[in-house]
């Protein structure tokens, strides 16, 4: 009888262990994911759809603790966070990854200026991205989830008066967020590039360290910077800016093979209803802003055109500058040639 019972609560205990259920303890793995942005940032929306539906796709088994508004990192910190494994997660722009994966910069070449997105995005999304992915996880050690979450268009923007034409950006005292592509190009275009970091902007307008800036529109209208006195803007189109999706090596290789498909399955369920997000934010953005008294100028398609023959005059030297593969940066020339010619 003995035996019997003992066989008997085998039985159930496995029986029990075999069931569908809530993850245990041992098998939960908690991912710190780290943005620098605030928690209604139009990136981190999107993000919030990946948290919510990887929670769900994984049966529990992994849980997020997100980290907005810098409470961890700074986005420019980031790369280097990842690398070490000090964070899990991080969805970094790729103008903060520069400088330890060139190759990132080549969206924010002379010859992306005032072309459609869409050039820039069949790119990303196509072997150029999947090169400069691979580059990035060389290069830090670390896991490319996915597809880029989309941010949008660089544009110019200023205090003293509006920019409708080459002669009206000379001088002016611009704020940029880094990188000698961005440096380059406001220089080509005559005016005088300053290094400042987003959460400094609105005082060094304010104090008059800066006149002028570039950034997107809804990063403009949610930063309220008309309050500074910014009043005009123009539609350029500098370039077109992505985030990018990164795990750390310690994190990625933590994780088992199943998790692993998960976390990678669970970015492709979400990325496009997180880029339309994007989309939407940027269209709320630039009509706020005139619902603000933002006068923007809309350049024509010559206007664009005679603008980006004067910052392509600095092309080579950007490239030379950040050191970038050539081979590569002529592939995707020979795209952005092709997609012209077809407009």
């Amino acid at each position: 009888m003995q035996r019997l019972a003992a066989y008997a609560l085998c039985a159930a205990l496995a029986l029990c262990l075999a069931l569908p259920g809530p993850a245990r303890a041992e098998d939960v793995y908690t991912l710190k994911l780290s943005v620098d942005s605030n928690e209604n940032h139009h990136r981190n929306k999107g993000l919030h759809l990946f948290i919510d539906l990887l929670e769900k796709n994984s049966n529990g088994r992994i849980k997020v603790n997100f980290f907005h508004s810098a409470q961890l990192y700074k986005d420019k910190d980031i790369p280097k966070a990842l690398n070490m494994g000090t964070v899990d997660m991080g969805c970094p722009g790729i103008w903060q990854l520069e400088g330890v994966a060139p190759s990132t910069a080549i969206t924010a070449l002379p010859m992306f200026y005032g072309l459609p997105a869409k050039i820039t995005k069949d790119l990303v999304d196509g072997e150029v991205g999947r090169l400069i992915s691979q580059d990035i996880e060389k290069r830090l050690g670390v896991k490319v989830l996915g597809k880029w979450h989309y941010h949008g268009y660089l544009h110019f923007c200023a205090k003293p008066h509006a920019v409708k034409s080459l002669a009206d950006f000379k001088g002016l005292k611009t704020r940029h967020h880094g990188g000698a592509a961005n440096a380059m190009r406001l220089e080509a275009l005559g005016a005088s590039p300053i290094l400042i970091p987003w959460p400094d902007l609105p005082m060094a307008l304010i104090q008059g360290t800066a006149d002028a800036f570039v950034t997107t529109f809804k990063s403009f209208e949610s930063a309220k910077l008309w309050e500074t006195g910014a009043k005009f803007a123009t539609k350029d189109m500098e370039y077109y800016l992505h985030n990018i999706p990164i795990v750390s090596g310690k994190f990625w290789n933590s994780l088992p093979k199943d998790l692993q498909k998960i976390m990678v399955d669970t970015w492709e369920q979400h990325i496009e209803a997180a880029r339309q997000i994007c989309e939407d934010e940027q269209t709320k953005g630039e009509a706020l802003m005139k619902e603000h008294g933002v006068e923007i100028y809309y350049p024509t398609h010559a206007e664009l055109m005679e603008w980006r023959d004067r910052v392509m005059t600095v092309q080579d030297a950007v490239v030379g500058e950040l050191d970038l593969d050539k081979d590569l940066v002529a592939q995707v020339k020979k795209v952005v040639d092709s997609a012209m010619a077809k407009q």
